[in-house]
């Protein structure tokens, strides 16, 4: 018998009650994780359809949801003023945020979701770089730059491919690689790219 007054709660119901509410915020964590996704496909659907004010909306809604992809394009929305008013400094604290999240895992991605925006995925991460190179809304990095060229590189954005050569090329924030900058100047002339003064790129040493 508990003669203080007090409430005894047996190890099980403790147990329980965390149980419970654990659940709960697993539920509620999943909700909003494919809330942000739901927003990122209409986002999609409208930016395909040119509806570019409705297609930042909802990516603005995604990454509110801190759906990495809504924060990337919501970002890049900012950046370049598609459907809402330009903000430098707004636009890279998103990209920013993004990148954190999504670069490290870009390998890994749900071939599905990375093959449905895989182009817009590296232009983002290519402006992600171009944030640092010039400084639009952060201090400019020549090391972090190259960085995100590289990522974007990978990803199959041209431009990023020749930038990434032409660091490569000049030791601006890698190691001068030679071999390497012909190999991304390369990818970008498979591309379209015109590139001028680079016929060396296709000597037989740099293969």
């Amino acid at each position: 018998m508990n003669t203080q007054g007090s409430f005894l709660i047996s190890p099980n119901s403790t147990y329980r009650s965390f149980d419970t509410q654990e659940r709960q915020s697993d539920k509620h964590q999943i909700s909003a994780q494919e809330q942000g996704e739901d927003y990122f496909q209409k986002a999609v659907g409208f930016h395909e359809e040119g509806d570019l004010v409705s297609a930042t909306g909802y990516f603005k809604r995604a990454a509110d949801k801190q759906n990495p992809l809504g924060m990337l394009f919501y970002g890049l929305s900012l950046r370049h003023g598609w459907g809402c008013q330009p903000n430098e400094h707004l636009a890279f604290i998103f990209l920013q945020k993004a990148g954190e999240i999504v670069v490290p895992h870009v390998k890994d991605m749900d071939p599905t979701v990375a093959g449905m925006a895989r182009e817009e995925l590296a232009m983002a991460i290519y402006e992600l770089g171009q944030s640092y190179r010039h400084g639009w809304g952060v201090s400019r990095n020549k090391k972090t730059a190259a960085y995100y060229f590289e990522v974007a590189a990978d990803l199959g954005d041209a431009d990023a491919q020749s930038d990434l050569a032409a660091c490569y090329e000049k030791g601006d924030g890698v190691k001068r690689d030679m071999k390497r900058a012909a190999h991304y100047y390369r990818l970008a002339h498979k591309q379209g790219v015109e590139l001028f003064g680079t016929s060396w790129i296709f000597k037989k040493k740099y293969d």
